[in-house]
């Protein structure tokens, strides 16, 4: 009888995906680190092309001051630019044999589940960072490359070639940063205070100094972020290692963190992260699992702004030399 059934994907196999995309999402968002630092944009829709754009609204051309009382109100105006983020088909896929589910003494699809839930945070974070955090300008260092209480700026997207940082992040940088970071009128991630990614290694010097989410959760926040350790000095710090460390040029001077503030990176989703069951084919014995999504990241400022502008949101604390773009 034709119609549909379960047994066959194509004709009512996949209706029961929504519940394991369900689980997959859930269980896939405290893995990542970076792409929670990302505002979300709905670029949802058919036939629109890759690219999705948003106004980005700016300050006003002539600042408003003190009023005469015989003259005309002062008039002003604003300009609107676009925002640009093209969107791409992100996704893998584990195939597996009939016989394999078949024979296996285990649950061969919830092993494929799980490693899928590793592997989709990974290709996000590790795309974010390489496309929206180490194209920043911004980029800081100790001063002189050894002063353990003040950070120096560079906003042509490489380090101080002559004076590579040798000395952990100190809370001495962390204050600094957030001086030189509000001076560019760079807003908070959460309204008060900076976000900080970065591997736990490069915290440790900072570890002891830390406000612990214990204490720190009484005192009002209300969200957590996933991989978070603490707070200082006005910086929400967070641990991650789903992107790689960089090995500094002077050894023991830590690897990179990603300080944030408030909008610096877009997130332009078309199609939410879902799992999908591979079509069925060669009668049933070819089988597979895969994650999938169409999505798009980007600063919310292009990176383009170099010297001088105070649209970037995002520093970069870099140990080397070199371009970390490079």
């Amino acid at each position: 009888m034709a119609g549909q059934e379960y047994g066959t994907a194509s004709l009512g196999g996949n209706l029961s995906l929504p519940y394991l995309t369900d689980w997959f999402r859930v269980t896939a968002q405290p893995l990542m680190r970076f792409r929670q630092a990302c505002d979300v944009k709905e670029a949802i829709g058919t036939g629109k092309g890759n690219t999705f754009q948003w106004d980005i609204i700016a300050n006003v051309a002539t600042q408003g001051t003190t009023l005469v009382e015989t003259n005309t109100m002062p008039a002003t105006n604003f300009t609107i630019t676009k925002g640009s983020c093209t969107v791409y088909e992100f996704g893998n896929s584990i195939p597996l044999t009939r016989l394999l589910k078949e024979m296996s003494e285990i649950e061969v699809k919830q092993l494929l589940r799980k490693s899928l839930v590793n592997d989709m945070p990974k290709a996000y974070d590790q795309y974010i960072y390489n496309n929206c955090i180490k194209t920043t300008p911004l980029i800081a260092q100790a001063d002189g490359g050894t002063d353990t209480a003040l950070a120096e700026l560079m906003t042509d997207g490489t380090g101080d070639a002559a004076n590579a940082a040798s000395c952990w992040l100190h809370t001495g940088h962390i204050t600094s940063l957030v001086d030189l970071m509000k001076e560019r009128n760079i807003p908070a991630f959460d309204g008060e205070n900076y976000l900080c990614i970065a591997h736990p290694t490069t915290l440790t010097s900072l570890r002891n100094s830390l406000v612990s989410i214990n204490q720190y959760t009484n005192l009002g926040y209300t969200k957590i972020l996933s991989g978070e350790i603490g707070s200082y000095g006005g910086v929400r710090f967070v641990e991650q290692t789903n992107v790689a460390k960089v090995t500094p040029t002077n050894a023991g001077a830590g690897s990179w963190a990603a300080f944030i503030g408030g909008e610096a990176i877009v997130e332009a989703v078309s199609v939410p992260d879902e799992l999908i069951e591979k079509e069925v084919t060669d009668y049933k014995r070819s089988l597979g699992l895969a994650w999938y999504g169409i999505t798009g990241f980007t600063p919310a400022f292009p990176h383009s702004y170099t010297t001088g502008s105070d649209d970037v949101r995002i520093v970069l604390w870099w140990t080397n030399a070199s371009n970390p773009a490079a």
